[in-house]
C-alpha cells in the first residue's frame, strides 16, 4: 500500500464511520422503535457534514494538502458532535437542563392548539434515554465514538507523507 492510498483510506474511513453512524440512527429509529429527540437529530448534523466532506475529498481532482485540510476539518467535526453528545448525556442525567423545544416539558395549550397537538405524531423527551447498555445511554455512547473518531482523524492528519 502506497503512502498516497493511506490518505485515501482515511478519509474513505470517516466517509464509512459516518454513514455508519447514520445508518445505526436510523435502524434504531425505524427499526426499533427509538425515536429521537431534539438533541439527538442534532448530533447527526456533524455526522451527515463529515460525510459529504468525506466524500467529496474522494474524488480525483482534490490535492492532498486541501484532503488534509478536510480530514482537520472532519476531525473538528466530531469534537463539535462529542460536545453535543456530552451536553445530550448532562441533560439524561439532569445534570443541567435540556433546551425549552424538547418535548416532555409541561405547555399551556387551548382547547384548539391541544386538539392541533393530538395530530401531530408523539416526539421523544431529551430527559429519557431511549436505549441503555451498560449503563451508557446512545448519547453516551457517541462521546466515545466521536472522540476516537477525532483523535484518529487528527493523528491522519500528522502523517505528512500521507498528504502529499
Amino acid at each position: 500500500m502506497t503512502l498516497q492510498n493511506r490518505s485515501f483510506f482515511a478519509i474513505f474511513g470517516i466517509a464509512l464511520a459516518s454513514a455508519g453512524a447514520l445508518g445505526l440512527a436510523l435502524v434504531a429509529q425505524y427499526g426499533f422503535d427509538l425515536w429521537p429527540c431534539t438533541i439527538c437529530y442534532w448530533q447527526r448534523v456533524p455526522y451527515g457534514l463529515t460525510l459529504a466532506l468525506a466524500v467529496l475529498a474522494m474524488m480525483p481532482v482534490v490535492d492532498g494538502p486541501s484532503r488534509r485540510m478536510i480530514v482537520l476539518l472532519c476531525a473538528g467535526l466530531f469534537l463539535l458532535n462529542a460536545g453535543i453528545a456530552l451536553y445530550h448525556t448532562g441533560v439524561e442525567e439532569r445534570w443541567w437542563q435540556g433546551p425549552t423545544a424538547c418535548a416532555g416539558k409541561p405547555q399551556e395549550l387551548s382547547p384548539t392548539d391541544l386538539l392541533a397537538a393530538l395530530n401531530q405524531p408523539g416526539r421523544t423527551s431529551c430527559e429519557d434515554a431511549a436505549f441503555r447498555f451498560l449503563g451508557l445511554s446512545m448519547a453516551g455512547y457517541n462521546i466515545i465514538a466521536c472522540l476516537v473518531l477525532a483523535f484518529g482523524s487528527w493523528m491522519a492528519t500528522r502523517r505528512d507523507a500521507w498528504w502529499k
